[in-house]
């Protein structure tokens, strides 16, 4: 059973972390945040394609 949120608030949680990778203070954190980022675009097509 997945409990995967509903795709507009993976689509805002995307779109908050692609800000706060530009909004990060070094490379590090920036590189985490847009590992988030992918992470939930993943859950996002993984939920479109069901």
């Amino acid at each position: 059973m997945d409990f995967l949120p509903h795709p507009s608030v993976i689509e805002r949680r995307m779109d908050d972390q692609s800000v706060l990778e530009i909004q990060a203070p070094n490379a590090i954190i920036a590189r985490m945040h847009e590992e988030l980022a992918l992470l939930y675009r993943e859950q996002l097509v993984a939920l479109i394609e069901r």
